[in-house]
């Protein structure tokens, strides 16, 4: 028996091809609470993605500024926009909030038949904060999270890994060093490799992008830790292209590498197997062999000390060390691969 009665009254907002936006209420522990909801047109067992909002905000705010709707019509998910009572979440869960969440996904799930190893949550600042702590608090539920402008600093560690995917600015309300301790202990609760693969700028097809990415794999049980630093951001939600990324696009195309029944960071792909990667060195060159035109290097020594990061060009970096073993990150957009290199007396 469920431990709440849900009282459930929809009334629809907006209808269109693209999809249908609706106004979920439910009762969760005698209080109304509120979520918008946007289903696309056409969906089979779809995922759900909840984007919660900052302190003092709401769904509809949250909805507006992420247009995350858009996504969804593209990608054929469902987005929860849920509301905190008062406009502030509950890490403690005092109010509910944890309920009310898992209550959405019983009712989403009664409603649409969603695929529960794709349910997924984001936010920002307050709300990105929730994401850390309902994520590692119930990893068995969500595939992966993505906080952005927040760590949830004391989110107790998650029982198991759990994918993650942080967005900050370096001029955060928040110190830089304050998020990236937080991803240090990220690395740790995933297993992570502690050296990461560098794409600056990123992507790397836009020169004038002020945006870093370091993204850490393979973690334990086909995790990822994935971070972008925005120099010269504040506190927000980028969507700027021009200079910074569309972070709704960034999250989604992060959470759909992962599943609960994962077995590896990618979810199984139609497209064929690629070519074993291979990095020869000769006179100061070091020459990649299937592996494409542009990719982000990053080469630690046998001892695990970085010493080189890098972007090849026409697929080769050029690399002057000593003499020695060497492993060899390289990133892409389908993800990280090591190779073991040696420099030769």
């Amino acid at each position: 028996m469920k431990r709440y009665f849900l009282l459930v009254a929809i009334s629809v907002l907006l209808f269109a091809e693209s999809g249908l936006t609706q106004n979920l209420s439910i009762q969760v522990a005698g209080v109304k609470r509120s979520c918008i909801l946007h289903v696309p047109a056409e969906i089979s067992s779809p995922a759900v993605v909840f984007v919660l909002h900052g302190m003092g905000g709401d769904g509809a705010g949250m909805q507006n500024s992420t247009q995350m709707d858009k996504v969804a019509d593209r990608e054929n998910f469902i987005v929860a926009y849920p509301s905190a009572v008062g406009g502030k979440w509950d890490y403690a869960s005092t109010k509910n909030d944890y309920t009310f969440i898992k209550d959405l996904i019983d009712t989403l799930d009664a409603r649409y038949k969603i695929d529960r190893n794709k349910v997924y949550v984001t936010g920002f600042s307050q709300g990105g904060g929730m994401a850390v702590y309902i994520g590692f608090q119930y990893p068995e539920i969500f595939a992966a999270i993505a906080p952005t402008s927040s760590i949830g600093s004391g989110a107790p560690a998650p029982k198991k890994p759990i994918p993650i995917f942080l967005t900050f600015g370096t001029n955060d309300m928040y110190p830089v060093a304050t998020f990236m301790s937080a991803v240090s202990s990220w690395l740790e609760i995933d297993s992570c490799p502690s050296a990461a693969v560098f794409e600056r700028p990123y992507p790397l097809s836009n020169t004038r992008s002020v945006v870093t990415r370091l993204s850490f794999g393979p973690c334990a049980q086909g995790t990822e830790v994935v971070v972008d630093s925005i120099a010269g951001g504040g506190h927000e939600w980028p969507m700027n292209t021009t200079t910074k990324v569309n972070n709704s696009e960034e999250v989604w195309a992060f959470f759909q590498k992962f599943s609960l029944d994962r077995t590896t960071g990618n979810l199984p792909s139609n497209k064929p197997a690629r070519k074993p990667l291979v990095a020869k060195y000769r006179s100061g060159i070091i020459q990649f062999e299937s592996g494409g035109l542009e990719n982000s290097i990053h080469i630690t020594d046998a001892s695990g000390r970085s010493v080189c990061t890098a972007v090849t060009k026409n697929g080769q970096i050029a690399f002057k060390r000593d003499p020695g073993l060497y492993i060899v990150r390289v990133g892409d957009k389908r993800g990280i691969r090591t190779v073991k290199m040696v420099v030769p007396e």
